[in-house]
């Protein structure tokens, strides 16, 4: 038997299986998306009455048939397009510079003790920092221009990436060490067969993170330091007074951050379908 062998059955060996409560029946896919309607249709319908009756005032809040009825016309216009463009262009941009960062630092850190201990601090008090309140800096150094969104988007997604690949590195069982050290492999062997299958899961649990957390800061600098994308979109529309159109784009926001976190967990479950916790969660 190889060491590459051992390694991986030691490594499919310590993987938990999903908990999962007693006496509870697992749901078929078209009953949990046929209750997930029901409960966006109650939701809307609820969002509808309280602005109705006025328990909500219509001065900041538009109804959903409202918000429907500006969405049509508004879609299609090039303004829309541009500000959707900008807004994807920064979060991607941002995101792939931070994964670009995050990944090999944090697989680095994670495999030294000492640049572990070492740089914890420094690491807890930079991630502690809201990216939110180096918008005034960002704005000094680069203007309401793309650039400070990209630099606050680097500054706040980096975080969560890099931890979890540190986490994950140090997630690797010892006896796989062991194993390793005994069959004498290689850096680039231990990196391939022990340390990217041990952390690939939780690197991706990262850039799951990081990538919603992207688009929250690339809206955020666009609706607070005016970078151009939705959330200056959303400003110019509160400005005019037209609440629907700028709930329109709210509800896009939200719409954009969803859409991207199904297609990142869709990806994830293809790039890691080797790996048992991925067959364990399709299995249940």
């Amino acid at each position: 038997m190889t060491a590459r062998s051992l390694l991986t059955d030691r490594r499919d060996s310590v993987t938990a299986r999903p908990w999962r409560r007693p006496g509870r029946t697992a749901l078929g896919p078209a009953t949990r998306f046929a209750y997930r309607i029901a409960a966006a249709v109650f939701a809307l319908v609820l969002w509808q009455v309280a602005v109705v009756s006025g328990l909500v005032s219509n001065a900041a809040v538009a109804t959903p048939t409202d918000i429907v009825q500006e969405a049509a016309p508004l879609l299609a216009t090039p303004a829309f397009g541009a500000a959707l463009f900008d807004t994807i262009t920064s979060w991607a941009e941002g995101l792939l510079v931070s994964l670009v960062v995050a990944i090999p630092v944090g697989l680095a850190l994670g495999t030294s003790d000492l640049a572990y201990r070492v740089s914890r601090f420094t690491i807890d008090f930079l991630r502690t920092i809201p990216p939110v309140a180096l918008i005034p800096v960002a704005l000094l150094l680069y203007g309401a221009t793309p650039k400070m969104a990209f630099a606050l988007i680097v500054f706040g997604s980096v975080w969560p990436v890099l931890l979890q690949a540190m986490y994950g590195v140090h997630q690797v069982d010892p006896a796989m060490w062991d194993v390793a050290r005994a069959y004498g492999l290689r850096r680039l062997d231990r990196l391939r067969f022990l340390i990217l299958p041990s952390a690939a899961p939780f690197v991706a649990t990262g850039v799951r993170l990081a990538a919603t957390i992207s688009l929250l800061l690339a809206i955020g600098a666009e609706l607070i330091g005016g970078a151009p994308g939705i959330g200056a979109a959303i400003t110019l529309q509160q400005q005019n007074g037209d609440i629907p159109k700028m709930w329109v784009y709210v509800v896009v926001s939200a719409v954009l951050g969803v859409v991207l976190n199904l297609a990142l967990i869709g990806l994830e479950r293809r790039v890691l379908k080797w790996h048992s916790a991925q067959r364990s969660v399709v299995a249940a």
